[in-house]
């Protein structure tokens, strides 16, 4: 008799021990592991025409796999890099379930070793300009609580680089508005950090904690909303993007740009490296895992660097001796 393996049962531990308990993964990378394994299991129910509660381990197969990184191409537009993304999270299913049970090694290793599809574009990194920063900052009224509140939450995210939802997240007890002022951000994967506060920051936040302690507000998180609830990631994107339209009259570079709270993320890192911050200093600002994220600013800065080279104007003075720049100079630095 065939012995089977029910897939629901491995599922369902593969979220609740490895993912919850073993890896201690934020909530936001939990969902992004559900979506993934719920499309490829409403795929393969109807493929194969049976309920997900029946479907056996043996059932999903390297075929199964690849047809369904089609459909994700083909049905639902997905790009080259989220489909890799699901890819990832189905081969870290099946090498928990090798783990668990080794007389599926052989089936979930053919699933395990499917490459990675190659012609992912890097997204290109957008960023503000000083100006352009300082122009939605100063666009905001202060003159109401509300208003107040969204000049502090926009200079928090300029400050602190943080990502959206380390934003939704940030609770009182993170900040320390005693010098040296800074706040203990806990980010992806439940790694905690430390961001140093500028001064105008930390002074911006203890009146807004005091006017907001005045409305009565009740919940431990730093940003709330109208109703005087946790403060939504959608929320915030809404506020930059109304600021960002309002910016424009004063503004008018910021027309076209779609600014985003990545992009907010993005143009802290640039602003701190042309500031002459070290690159490790950043990475640890950000809370970036590997140096290499990082890095991505630095050759961009080269490049404009680069350009600025390439472009200007070197006006002699035909009373000395004149110096003759090194020809391989913008070659070298272009092929950084």
């Amino acid at each position: 008799m065939k012995t089977t393996y029910c897939l629901a049962k491995y599922i369902r531990s593969f979220f609740d021990d490895h993912l919850v308990q073993r890896q201690n993964l934020s909530q936001n990378t939990i969902w992004s592991y559900r979506d993934a394994i719920k499309m490829l299991v409403q795929f393969t129910t109807g493929r194969i025409r049976k309920p997900a509660t029946a479907l056996d381990v043996a059932d999903i197969t390297e075929k199964v796999v690849l047809e369904f990184l089609k459909h994700l191409q083909k049905k639902r537009g997905n790009e080259v890099p989220t489909c890799n993304q699901r890819l990832v999270t189905i081969k870290q299913l099946y090498k928990y379930i090798a783990l668990r049970e080794p007389l599926l090694i052989e089936h979930c290793n053919r699933i395990t070793t499917i490459p990675r599809k190659r012609g992912a574009l890097i997204p290109q990194i957008a960023y503000l300009t000083r100006d352009e920063i300082h122009g939605i900052l100063g666009i905001v009224d202060h003159t109401s609580w509300k208003g107040w509140r969204d000049y502090v939450m926009l200079l928090y995210m300029y400050n602190t680089g943080s990502r959206v939802q380390e934003v939704a997240d940030v609770q009182l007890s993170w900040l320390s508005l005693h010098s040296p002022f800074k706040v203990e951000i806990t980010g992806k994967g439940n790694k905690t950090r430390i961001c140093p506060l500028w001064d105008i920051t930390a002074k911006a936040l203890d009146r807004y904690i005091k006017e907001r302690k005045h409305l009565g507000c009740k919940t431990d998180h730093l940003f709330v909303n109208r109703c005087k609830e946790p403060i939504s990631r959608s929320g915030i994107a809404y506020i930059i993007k109304k600021y960002t339209r309002k910016a424009v009259s004063t503004m008018p570079s910021l027309q076209n740009q779609h600014v985003t709270p990545h992009v907010l993320r993005h143009t802290t890192a640039m602003h701190l490296l042309q500031s002459g911050v070290e690159i490790n200093v950043i990475k640890s600002w950000l809370g970036h895992v590997s140096v290499a994220t990082t890095y991505r600013y630095v050759h961009i800065d080269l490049e404009m660097k680069a350009k600025a080279l390439k472009t200007c104007d070197i006006k002699h003075d035909t009373t000395r001796r004149r110096r003759k720049l090194t020809p391989g100079l913008i070659t070298w630095l272009e092929s950084l």
